[in-house]
């Protein structure tokens, strides 16, 4: 199966003609779909089995990360940092200038996976958001979260309507499907959304998506960040 995707223009680019690539998601997988295509192998484990295993292999990658160690896994590859500035030789860790973050690379396997993958150039003409970039006013980063932060969307056809309750900027906790939508939006227009990152999110990997209603029959459209964001 290919990775379908499509063009459109390229806004952060100085040349109009510019165009870049956005992939079409066809699903998205959190924990419980993983599971399934694992029993679909042929494995004589039970789904509770797998499951709880993978759990309890999230929780100690997250805990080695946490206590200073490298992760190097075929899949992806972690390593404990710090951001911040230290004035001098004699500054130390500051929780209020600096922060610890798990930086995230592809592993092996997955390399060697995308390196080989086909692709499908595919037409689109439905209008629906578009989403560019996103930012942690906090950390300055585009692919984590700092709860009660300040967040940036930017994009095209961004602009939601807050009435309709089936509207806005949800985060999806990629392990439990678990939704949450941002209530404190600073700014709406169709190309930014300034919000407020909700305080309840629990530590965990996110994608963020915008969900806007086009048409008489109000059908909601969406489009997901291309990047999965770190909660923490």
């Amino acid at each position: 199966m290919s990775i379908k995707y499509y063009l459109k223009p390229n806004y952060i680019s100085s040349n109009p003609n510019d165009q870049a690539a956005r992939v079409q998601a066809k699903n998205t997988f959190g924990i419980d779909e993983i599971v399934k295509r694992i029993v679909k192998r042929g494995t004589t484990l039970t789904e509770t089995d797998i499951r709880a295993v993978l759990l309890l292999a999230f929780e100690e990658i997250a805990d080695a990360v946490s206590e200073g160690n490298n992760i190097v896994l075929p899949l992806f590859n972690i390593r404990p940092t710090i951001q911040g500035i230290f004035t001098d030789m004699n500054d130390s860790f500051d929780a209020s200038r600096h922060r610890m973050k798990a930086s995230l690379t592809a592993g092996f396997i997955l390399n060697k996976k995308m390196k080989s993958a086909t692709v499908e150039k595919i037409a689109t003409s439905i209008i629906s958001p578009d989403i560019i970039d996103f930012t942690d006013v906090r950390t300055n980063t585009h692919n984590q979260a700092s709860k009660g932060g300040i967040a940036i969307i930017t994009g095209s056809e961004l602009k939601y309507n807050p009435t309709n309750a089936d509207e806005g900027i949800y985060f999806l906790n990629t392990a439990t499907n678990a939704e949450t939508k941002a209530t404190e939006i600073a700014q709406r227009t169709e190309s930014k959304l300034m919000f407020m990152i909700p305080d309840t999110l629990v530590a965990g990997i996110y994608y963020v998506e915008v969900r806007k209603a086009y048409t008489n029959a109000k059908s909601i459209r969406s489009d997901a960040y291309e990047t999965n964001l770190i909660v923490v």
